[in-house]
């Protein structure tokens, strides 16, 4: 799966979980300081900081955040087969698999 393509299931997750599209750079920079601090961090404690920083219409999940890593990762040039034997990040490994078709800004 390529870069873009994560990078479009994030959006349309991160919309769908009440982001405003117009925000989502913003958004996507807030949700980089956090996993970039804690790539471990379960979803109830994301929403938390992300609330706490202003972004309280935003919601994310344990695949929003997911998805998010994959994106960043694969943005600095780490891909993911970088983490085949290393334990601690290996649910990334499993986004490969994931096919989910894009939702329409119009559709939600």
């Amino acid at each position: 799966m390529s870069h873009g393509r994560f990078k479009q299931l994030l959006f349309d997750r991160l919309v769908k979980g009440g982001a405003d599209p117009s925000s989502l750079s913003s958004i996507l920079k807030a949700l980089f300081k956090l996993l970039s601090t804690d790539p471990d961090v379960d979803p109830a404690t994301a929403n938390e900081r992300l609330h706490y920083l202003g972004w309280g219409e935003v919601q994310v999940d344990y695949h929003a955040l997911q998805l998010a890593l994959a994106c960043f990762e694969l943005e600095n040039g780490r891909g993911l087969d970088s983490y085949g034997d290393d334990g601690r990040r290996r649910q990334a490994m499993r986004l490969r698999e994931v096919e989910i078709a894009p939702i329409a800004l119009n559709d939600i």
